[in-house]
Parts: structure tokens; C-alpha cells; sequence
């Protein structure tokens, strides 16, 4: 992995993101943010296992943000694209030049898409082609989608065929793709609300309850039999932490597989989603000391 490559393409994300201060400023803010994250957990008497997964889930906010931003505003590009070409392919059927098909769609309030078609529109000003200019874009935007469209958009016009009915049937062919990935989030919505709430809620919040009482009862027997030794489960306590992060992220893999078809696509939040598991344990044992008494675990 080139990671010069890797730090100037999440450079790229990040300037993308809208966000005025330099990207150095930006890493520093979550670096000393993360500290203080893991220092306030550290004074609440976590363990120390707690405390540097929250350091490493604040710290992958740096990648996260940009990279979140910047498929927020594929995606909208994405829901624009059809819409888009099917206004230039109007332009076009109407007598319209390329050159004017892209000035309506620039100024036609496509969000994002019309800021790129307004680069583009500048290119193809200063004399490239328009093959050239709508390829370079749809690559610099980052949609898959886009992309492909730009390439069958080419093909095309190189073949001739006739620029206004490519564009029209590609719009239709695009919205069709759209409405296909729509309907396979809202299919798969309940089984990722599951995972999601069953490896980050529920399963680190009985986990942490039944710790309690369990240490509770051994308590109450080394209390009632003086020759008996209390159970030490400060090290089936780092197990659950352990088994909970493990846990957690292979339910993020899930989430991408169900979602995207991808295994590594929800791989980016895993660290923020073990945070919350592990605090969701805490709060198990917590909630568990209020009802039934006791010191609870200390380690």
C-alpha cells in the first residue's frame, strides 16, 4: 500500500468536505481531542482497555469524516445524474450544442453534480474535448455511477450514435440502477437495525449486568462462608472487553455484506461502534450495581 497515495487522496476527501482550516489543524483537533476523550475515561475509573479504544475511535474520525463526506455527496450526485442527463439530452434533441446542454445542466440546481459541470464547462471553454472533459469529471467526482455513464457516453458518440437519445436512455437505465440500490436498503434495513443493535446494545449490555451480579453472589458467599474465596473476574472481565470488540466488528463486516455486498465497506466505523460497546458495558454493570447493591468490579 502507498500510503503518500493513501494520505493525498483522504487530503482530497477532506478539501472536499467544506471544512475552512488546513487538514494538519484538522488531525491535531481529533489528536487532542482523543486524549482528552481517554483521560476522562481514565478519572471515571475504566479499565485501560476502554481508554485506548476511545483514543483509537476518536483518532479514526480523521479518516471517517472525509471519507463519509465525500460518499454523502456521491451519493447525491448519484440521485442528481439522471436528471441531469436527461435535461441535456432535452437541450440536445431541442438544437442545442454540447456547450449548452452542459451550461443548463451547470445552472440547473443539481447540487454537487452542477459544481462539477461548471468545472467542466470551463475546460471545455479553454478548448478540450468533450470526451476529455466528461471523463475527467466523473472520475473527479468520485461516482461509480458517473463514471460508467461517462465512458458508455463516449463509446457512443465514437460509434455514432446519435449524443441526445444516448444520454436520454442512459438517464432511464441510471434510475433504474438508483431505484435497485434503494430497494435493496429499505429491504435490508431490519436485518442491519439487528446486527446493529444486537452486537452494539443489547449483547454488551447483558454481558455487563450478568458480570455484576455474578461478582454480587460471590460477594455474598465469601461474606457467608469464611474459608471461601471470592472469584477474582477482573480477568473474565477484560475477556468480555475483548470478545465485545471482536464481536463488534464483525458485525460492522456484516452490515457491509448485507448493505453493499462488500465485506470491508462499514470496516471505517468499527472502531466508533466498539466505543460505544464497551461503554454500553459499563453502563451494564452500572445499572446492575443500582439494582441489586454492591461495589461492583473493581480491577
Amino acid at each position: 500500500m502507498d500510503l503518500g497515495k493513501q494520505y493525498g487522496l483522504l487530503k482530497k476527501y477532506y478539501a472536499a468536505s467544506g471544512f475552512k482550516f488546513p487538514f494538519e489543524v484538522f488531525v491535531l483537533i481529533f489528536f487532542f481531542a482523543a486524549l482528552a476523550v481517554g483521560f476522562v475515561l481514565m478519572l471515571l475509573n475504566l479499565t485501560a482497555i476502554i481508554s485506548v479504544f476511545a483514543f483509537l475511535a476518536v483518532m479514526s474520525m480523521i479518516v471517517t469524516i472525509p471519507i463519509s463526506i465525500r460518499n454523502s455527496r456521491v451519493a447525491v450526485i448519484d440521485d442528481a445524474l439522471p436528471d441531469a442527463l436527461k435535461h441535456m439530452a432535452l437541450v440536445l434533441k431541442a438544437g442545442g450544442t454540447v456547450e449548452n446542454a452542459l451550461q443548463e445542466a451547470a445552472s440547473g440546481g443539481y447540487g454537487p453534480l452542477s459544481a462539477d459541470l461548471k468545472d467542466a464547462l470551463k475546460e471545455l471553454k479553454e478548448g478540450k474535448t468533450f470526451e476529455a472533459v466528461l471523463v475527467e469529471t466523473a472520475d473527479n467526482s468520485g461516482s461509480i455511477l458517473f463514471h460508467r455513464t461517462a465512458v458508455i457516453i463516449v463509446d457512443a458518440k465514437r460509434a455514432g450514435a446519435g449524443l441526445a437519445g444516448v444520454m436520454a436512455e442512459i438517464a432511464e437505465d441510471a434510475r433504474d440502477v438508483l431505484r435497485i440500490k434503494r430497494e435493496r436498503v429499505s429491504r435490508t434495513m431490519m436485518h442491519v437495525l439487528f446486527i446493529l443493535t444486537s452486537s452494539v446494545l443489547l449483547s454488551p449490555f447483558i454481558f455487563g449486568f450478568t458480570l455484576t451480579i455474578v461478582n454480587y453472589i460471590s460477594t455474598g458467599i465469601s461474606g457467608a462462608m469464611p474459608d471461601a474465596q471470592g472469584f477474582n473476574l477482573c480477568a473474565l472481565n477484560s475477556l468480555f472487553l475483548l470478545f465485545l470488540a471482536i464481536e463488534t466488528v464483525i458485525g460492522s463486516l456484516a452490515i457491509g455484506i448485507i448493505r453493499e455486498g462488500k465485506i470491508a465497506k462499514f470496516i471505517l466505523y468499527s472502531p466508533v461502534m466498539v466505543l460505544v460497546a464497551l461503554l454500553v458495558f459499563e453502563a451494564g454493570k452500572w445499572m446492575s450495581v443500582l439494582i441489586v447493591g454492591g461495589k461492583g468490579i473493581v480491577c
